[in-house]
């Protein structure tokens, strides 16, 4: 395996250059970058980026030869190199099919092929025609939903714009809302990811909303239906929401019944390109991918089908998927196959002692001199990095997916968004002045605050 020249695990996000100690959770993070093979120079120049001391930086990794704990660690990886190795020697043999890159869509499968190709061969495919006798597919509407059940509460996910871990933090983000406000607020709110009826609501277990399993009529191949009302989920919101890169730890169906979604797939088998820090979640936004915190994500092979009204996807054991609705969306997940399906996956983030836990080196991606305007912009920033293709332009990355580029430009720093009214166009609008000193962004607002924008580079 290749010597990688940087760090291949997600680098801490980037600083001020302000005065630090390596701490306990800065010498974890240097032994994995070690451990998975990176130059001592890569992890040397990240220290130095975020603003600790280069010689302490060498003290730890030199005190490493020497310890026998690492020596260990050592043994243990490599381990997982040769596990590694061997799902991505069988992802590259799986990937040798000329058709590997379609996800396929089929009609009138038999249980026998379904079974063989699809469920025990572990590929995906958009099964169609299979819900021409659904009900829901004549009576479905937002105005139907709030027709037969305005009248009831629900739990839906609220805020979601402000939490760029959402997904994984849903339940801290769950509201009891009336449904028929929430039907009215999807159609006149727009495209947005800010609020979603997701399959957390456990909606269709209740016994108010039982006349929504009525609409559903022929089910895929191998489905169980007397298990449909335990293991099935109702799906609505707005165009743009996104469900983020993650696996689930069953197999399972979504109909799509009003409304479209784009699904990108990544197979389980690149595991190791896909960042799974935590639970079943990745850190790679397929909308952003962020080679330079994510590089070994480039490698990984992503699959995109857009799923149809009608249509159905059947989404095998541990696939990755990133999912966005591109329309105002209904539809219907469900897991009742007739074959075992219910699997455990330790989370990788238990491995981590709870004390390093929560002072992980997620250093800020900013740091303010001054509150108000430069403060808040702070808490919207995910990321700075130095725009591809030019080492002087900088590049801010906000939570909504918006960025800001400052490049350089004969009469000072050129100012460039990429959407217009997004958070990047509304802290563009209160800049005063803009500097680059020593590869960085120096900006002032208007209301006097400031704050230094140091890329990763």
């Amino acid at each position: 395996m290749p010597v990688p020249s940087m760090p291949i695990t997600p680098a801490p996000k980037p600083r001020a250059a302000l005065p630090g100690t390596i701490d306990a959770s800065w010498q974890r993070w240097i032994v994995e970058q070690r451990l998975r093979g990176c130059t001592v120079e890569s992890i040397l120049r990240v220290i130095e980026r975020v603003g600790l001391a280069r010689i302490d930086g060498e003290r730890v990794i030199a005190a490493l030869a020497e310890n026998p704990a690492y020596a260990v660690a050592q043994v243990l990886q490599q381990r997982h190199r040769k596990l590694e190795s061997v799902a991505l020697n069988l992802q590259r043999l799986w990937a040798s099919d000329p058709q590997y890159r379609t996800v396929e869509k089929r009609a009138r499968i038999t249980d026998e092929e379904f079974a063989e190709r699809y469920v025990r061969g572990c590929r995906p495919v958009v099964i169609t025609g299979h819900t021409s006798d659904w009900p829901a597919m004549r009576k479905w509407s937002p105005e139907d939903l709030k027709r037969r059940f305005g009248h009831l509460d629900v739990d839906i996910q609220l805020g979601r714009n402000a939490d760029e871990n959402y997904e994984h933090n849903k339940l801290l983000l769950t509201k009891r809302v009336n449904l028929g406000a929430f039907v009215d607020q999807v159609v006149r709110g727009g495209v947005t990811n800010d609020y979603y009826l997701t399959a957390n609501n456990e909606l269709l277990r209740q016994h108010d909303f039982a006349p929504l399993l009525e609409d559903v009529g022929s089910l895929p191949p191998m489905c169980d239906r007397s298990q449909l009302m335990d293991r099935s989920s109702f799906w609505f919101g707005p165009a743009g929401t996104v469900t983020p890169l993650h696996h689930d730890t069953l197999m399972l169906f979504h109909t799509q019944v009003v409304g479209r979604k784009r699904w990108r797939l990544v197979s389980p088998l690149e595991w190791s390109r896909v960042y799974n820090l935590r639970h079943v979640f990745s850190e790679v936004d397929l909308e952003w991918p962020d080679p330079g915190r994510f590089p070994a994500f480039a490698e990984a092979t992503v699959l995109e089908v857009v799923v149809e009204p009608g249509e159905t996807m059947f989404l095998p054991l541990g696939w990755w998927h990133q999912v966005a609705s591109l329309d105002v969306s209904l539809s219907f997940s469900y897991s009742c196959l007739a074959v075992p399906n219910d699997f455990e996956y330790p989370d990788p983030a238990k491995a981590i002692p709870e004390t390093l836990a929560a002072t992980a080196p997620v250093p800020e991606v900013l740091k303010p001199t001054a509150p108000d305007t430069a403060n808040a912009m702070r808490g919207e920033l995910l990321n700075a990095v130095t725009a591809a293709g030019s080492k002087d332009i900088v590049e801010a990355q906000f939570s909504d997916g918006s960025s800001m580029r400052f490049c350089p430009a004969a009469s000072g720093v050129e100012v460039q968004v990429n959407r217009k009214g997004s958070r990047a166009s509304h802290y563009g609008e209160q800049l005063d002045s803009v500097s680059i000193e020593a590869g960085a962004a120096e900006c002032r607002f208007a209301d006097g605050s400031s704050i230094r924008i140091v890329p990763f580079r």
